[in-house]
């Protein structure tokens, strides 16, 4: 795995072109977060600016910069709070005191080597009842050369991240793939192309595109996407 911080910083940074993504990610998810809510994976807060009027909001991240960024940004709320940790430190589970009903991470399950211990280490921070909320890159057939620069150890199809949820102590609620226009474009540009970022001008398009994949995928849902939704309990 060839991976790029730099090329990990610019996909953090292009995030921001496909903000209808980011509200389609959270329409999906928002029907199953509840009021004392744990991000793994915070990075630059794309989701917690959604989650600002909840009773708690804790975000966790292993970039002291994204942190530090986060905290001058949140100064003076007292319902988010954020610290610099990975879910696989024993240290974290320290922050089970908060009782949480939900655990989220949007495409970060990814990045992690020992992504079992990662949900064993959710598992025991959600309380009896709660909800864990993934997003994931689906699919292992798209990994290409854009995962690899962007520190991708893998991509998941349902069956996979199944059987990780239950080994983990989880029992599964659903899943389904989202946005099977984005798993085009990555299959071009990180497959055929060897591109090491999604180019920009792309994403942009593809923003404009969003609410019209959106209606199509309502009405079918699709057999690829570029992600994997799975919420479990």
């Amino acid at each position: 795995m060839n991976y790029s911080k730099r090329a990990l910083d610019q996909v953090r940074e292009r995030r921001f072109l496909i903000d209808r993504v980011d509200g389609w990610i959270y329409d999906e998810i928002a029907p199953y977060l509840g009021q004392r809510i744990l991000e793994v994976g915070c990075g630059l807060g794309n989701l917690i600016r959604h989650l600002v009027g909840r009773e708690l909001v804790v975000g966790i991240d292993p970039d002291p910069a994204c942190i530090e960024d986060l905290r001058r940004r949140y100064d003076g709320v007292p319902s988010v709070q954020v610290y610099a940790t990975d879910i696989c430190a024993p240290e974290v589970l320290q922050l089970g005191v908060h009782a949480f009903d939900t655990v989220v991470s949007l495409n970060v399950l990814e990045h992690i080597e020992d992504d079992l211990l990662a949900l064993r280490h959710m598992r025991e921070l959600l309380c009896p009842g709660g909800h864990l909320v993934l997003i994931v890159p689906a699919h292992s057939w798209l990994y290409g050369s854009m995962d690899r620069s962007i520190g991708h150890y893998r991509r998941y199809d349902k069956a996979a991240m199944a059987e990780k949820l239950v080994s983990a102590g989880f029992a599964l609620v659903s899943q389904k793939y989202l946005n099977s226009l984005g798993a085009l474009g990555w299959w071009i540009n990180g497959r055929l192309l060897g591109q090491t970022v999604p180019p920009s001008g792309q994403l942009q398009v593809f923003n404009k595109l969003v609410p019209i994949v959106r209606v199509v995928e309502r009405a079918i849902r699709p057999p690829i996407g570029i992600s994997l939704f799975t919420v479990a309990a």
